[in-house]
């Protein structure tokens, strides 16, 4: 019952992000046309958009992943973005405060047993996720991920030793409130963070 719930609200945001002209919505995205459908890139998998639903590596998704891209396609803007080193933490974001609890606990939280294996496995992850290592961040490595084309995300890491504990932060490029309310980019970041998890465990979600 759940999933034919988000599967209904996902189709509600697509058929509204669909009655742009689907052209412009492929070049925003960015992505490709092709038979009245749209494909472009989602959590690291070729997704493809329709009045039937969002496809995710050739599957039919029902899940909080469809309403997350299908609001991405709603919103996102035809303008290109120009991506700069500004990030903000969750925290920082406008109307954040009763999701600071969860946001920790689901998007931060999870990676911690496993910073040893995503340092050692974060080339592939970046290779999958679309993104890039960066140096320009503190803690001992960084990712900048791309679970949606145009909305990165930071993810720092410090590495456990026999002071301190592993410590993981995800920050957002600031003007990612422009693609989805805060609430939603909460859940961009929770199913991100599974994303690197499934990704680690050879697991093709």
């Amino acid at each position: 019952m759940e999933s034919q719930n988000y599967h209904h609200i996902s189709l509600n945001y697509l058929r509204h992000a669909l009655e742009r002209d689907l052209d412009l919505l492929a070049k925003a995205l960015p992505g490709s046309v092709s038979g009245g459908e749209v494909t472009f890139r989602a959590f690291g998998h070729s997704c493809r958009i329709s009045r039937e639903g969002v496809f995710l590596g050739g599957r039919l998704d029902k899940g909080p992943r469809a309403i997350i891209i299908s609001i991405y396609a709603l919103n996102v803007p035809e303008e290109t973005v120009t991506y700069t080193t500004s990030w903000t933490s969750f925290r920082e974001l406008p109307g954040t405060m009763p999701y600071w609890g969860p946001f920790r606990k689901n998007v931060e939280e999870p990676l911690l047993p496993y910073v040893p294996t995503i340092h050692h496995e974060s080339t592939r992850i970046c290779e999958t996720l679309d993104g890039y290592l960066t140096d320009d961040a503190p803690g001992d490595f960084a990712m900048v991920l791309f679970p949606l084309p145009k909305v990165p995300l930071l993810y720092v890491f410090s590495l456990p030793d026999e002071e301190f504990p592993a410590e993981a932060k995800c920050l957002y490029a600031k003007g990612s409130t422009a693609f989805m309310p805060v609430d939603v980019l909460a859940d961009l970041a929770e199913h991100t963070s599974r994303r690197i998890v499934e990704i680690i465990s050879g697991e093709k979600k």
